[in-house]
């Protein structure tokens, strides 16, 4: 039996294909569902905002410092 799964964007038309999520090129709304490797520790993590470069605030300030 297969199974669906139900994505929706407030900004495009957004597919899922092979269980992976695809907007439409330019939605300004893709990076919500990116996972991203935080640039210190090598973790990876779903952001918060489109900036987010680092998993939580002590790999920012370790960094950055």
């Amino acid at each position: 039996m297969a199974k669906y799964r139900t994505v929706t964007c407030g900004s495009c038309e957004v597919l899922v294909i092979n269980n992976v999520i695809c907007h439409e090129t330019g939605c300004p709304d893709a990076w919500k569902d990116e996972t991203r490797e935080c640039k210190w520790c090598g973790r990876f993590f779903k952001p918060a905002d489109r900036g987010q470069d680092f998993c939580d605030d002590s790999c920012a300030e370790a960094y950055n410092s």
